[in-house]
């Protein structure tokens, strides 16, 4: 319920109290808040939008939003703004719609914002207990499979997380979207250990190449991997000895060894060992290759 709270206070205060008349037992449910103007808002629970409110959205009330979220400076914030998203403290995200504007062949800005979408950010410690088990007797990279919205990042957390506090392994984080450590001001919002750096905004070939010149990690951590300059680079740092720990959206390894791009990446040999999340959030463990 406490992130519920923290993730709304962005919002104006007539979405908040329309919050607070629900059960507490609903409300610790919820995992985003979707404002879309000239409707009700609405939230999103075990996978089932439903309306909180009556009353419509205006364009006032989504500016509101982004200008609590950037602390009236969306100048500050133009860079997130211009990827469809901000973070805020809690790491929650807020992602936008809107009309997208472009300079030189690039995005500049998104205008005329019409939607939102507050995604509430929880921290699970735990999770990847029975995974961390399996990555000790198997040190080597691994990739986590699930379809969207399965869990893939929370796991990751903290897989990187117990890699870090209970190994003592030096962990470098590919922050490209800020999803993992969601930094805000320098300091990340999720506990990702006492032996952890984040490289947050960058492209994450780039990303990999900068930690390793820089920061000497022992593994790299990444989110979604969706290009196969993502693969090269991955493949030039295992190399040097490098481990890493990603997520792949798709429901299984039949599906993974159908798409051409993640054809290549098992063909890189890259990684070793797979975590796949069921639809009942059961963690189950591969190993893809032997030593």
């Amino acid at each position: 319920m406490d992130e519920v709270k923290q993730a709304t206070a962005v919002c104006p205060q007539m979405i908040r109290q329309a919050l607070v008349q629900m059960p507490s037992s609903q409300i610790r449910q919820i995992e985003e808040i979707r404002l879309r103007t000239g409707q009700p808002p609405t939230y999103l629970k075990s996978g089932r939008e439903k309306a909180f409110a009556s009353f419509l959205v205006q364009t006032h009330d989504l500016a509101e939003v982004i200008d609590r979220a950037s602390d009236n400076s969306n100048y500050a914030v133009q860079d997130m703004l211009k990827s469809g998203f901000l973070t805020i403290a809690g790491g929650h995200r807020i992602g936008v719609c809107g009309r997208v504007v472009y300079k030189e062949n690039e995005i500049y800005s998104i205008k005329d914002i019409s939607s939102l979408n507050i995604r509430v950010a929880r921290q699970v410690s735990g999770v990847a207990d029975s995974a961390i088990s399996f990555i000790w007797t198997h040190p080597r990279s691994t990739l986590i499979l699930g379809p969207p919205g399965r869990g893939k990042t929370t796991l990751l957390r903290d897989l990187i997380r117990q890699l870090s506090d209970r190994f003592f392994w030096r962990i470098c984080v590919v922050d490209e979207r800020m999803e993992i450590a969601s930094i805000v001001k320098g300091v990340s919002q999720f506990a990702l250990g006492s032996y952890t750096d984040v490289l947050s905004c960058v492209r994450k070939e780039e990303g990999i190449e900068f930690l390793l010149r820089s920061m000497n990690p022992q593994w790299i951590a990444l989110d979604e991997i969706t290009a196969q300059k993502d693969i090269e680079a991955m493949t030039k740092a295992s190399y040097c000895g490098v481990r890493f720990i990603a997520t792949a959206h798709a429901a299984c390894i039949q599906e993974l060894q159908q798409r051409p791009l993640y054809q290549n990446l098992l063909a890189s040999r890259v990684f070793q060992n797979v975590i796949l999340i069921d639809e009942n959030r059961n963690l189950h463990m591969e190993v893809l290759t032997n030593d």
